[in-house]
């Protein structure tokens, strides 16, 4: 009975012994998961980093092919080019909008107060108004100018400006356009604000790509403009400028332009720069419009001469 004490001492000590044995296990689990924490997330961070930067260094080349293209334009593919490493590079495609094509949108949506401009007349190499060498020009009797979203809650107005030259002097090589012509028109769906209302209006447009329009105006070459631009030679209508009213900048409003008939293949709008940049594992493209030159808006509506005026 009296060994019963040291029994009991001695497996009150294993006991401990054990406990002491368990917390060193836990310790060491609990330095090993810490350690493997840092370590995974060291590699992680160093991962996303050098992801991040090759990101940012295809979006560098990407912009420096386009760029190149807006320095030095020319149509079809380019690239690729290093850019001192291997796979630090750009490549990409300059095409022409509506070429040959009867439809168009405008490639930025319009707020109040802002033009797109639509060309009827093709532009050579180093960008003037040519109509010879079988480019295409617009010469047909029908124009449809077609505005606004399909399901807009604003109701947007448009001033039409169609740009127009009977003598053709603005498609020889002189370029001469001191006899190039302006029809306006205001139309809106209400018809206030001195907007007209006309027939058709509301018809909308639906191209074949799948953009719509809620809107059209249709402009009659013949009876709107001038009879001489439906039957001269090419190069009387040089181009359609359109002013948006009343968009907002939370609801911008489409634009485009379809033409009917013969003879009524639209020209090139301008160019599109399309470059992807190459990083990596990481690439970046970036798609840039570049329209042709103009003369500044506030031009439509002041008067200029190259001699003085005299009363």
């Amino acid at each position: 009975m009296r060994k019963l004490p040291l029994n009991r001492a001695k497996v009150d000590k294993n006991f401990q012994g054990g406990q002491a044995l368990l917390i060193v296990l836990l310790t060491m689990a609990v330095i090993l998961t810490v350690v493997l924490s840092v370590v995974s997330r060291s590699v992680t961070d160093v991962t996303v980093t050098t992801y991040e930067e090759d990101a940012l260094r295809a979006f560098s080349a990407a912009e420096a092919g386009i760029e190149e293209k807006l320095l030095n334009p020319s149509l079809g593919s380019f690239g690729p080019v290093l850019l001192g490493d291997p796979s630090y590079k750009y490549e990409g495609e300059v095409t022409n909008p509506s070429e040959v094509d009867k439809q168009f949108k405008y490639q930025k949506d319009l707020t109040a107060g802002e033009i797109a401009t639509f060309w009827l007349v093709s532009h050579n190499s180093t960008g003037q108004l040519t109509c010879s060498g079988g480019v295409p020009c617009f010469r047909a009797n029908i124009m449809n100018v077609c505005w606004g979203n399909p399901t807009s809650v604003v109701t947007p107005a448009v001033e039409i400006l169609f740009f127009y030259d009977t003598t053709r002097l603005s498609v020889d090589s002189s370029n001469n356009y001191a006899s190039v012509r302006v029809k306006r028109f205001a139309h809106s769906p209400t018809g206030a604000g001195g907007f007209q209302n006309p027939a058709g209006l509301n018809a909308g447009c639906n191209f074949t790509n799948g953009d719509s329009f809620k809107y059209r105006s249709q402009i009659n070459v013949n009876n709107d403009i001038d009879a001489i631009c439906d039957d001269s030679p090419l190069g009387c209508p040089l181009m359609v400028k359109v002013r948006m009213y009343y968009a907002t900048s939370a609801e911008p409003q489409r634009v485009g332009i379809w033409t009917t008939g013969p003879a009524s293949s639209l020209p090139a709008q301008g160019l599109n720069i399309s470059s992807t940049g190459t990083a990596g594992e990481s690439s970046r493209r970036v798609n840039v419009f570049q329209g042709y030159s103009e003369s500044p808006t506030f031009f439509d509506a002041a008067v200029f001469s190259l001699k003085d005026l005299v009363k």
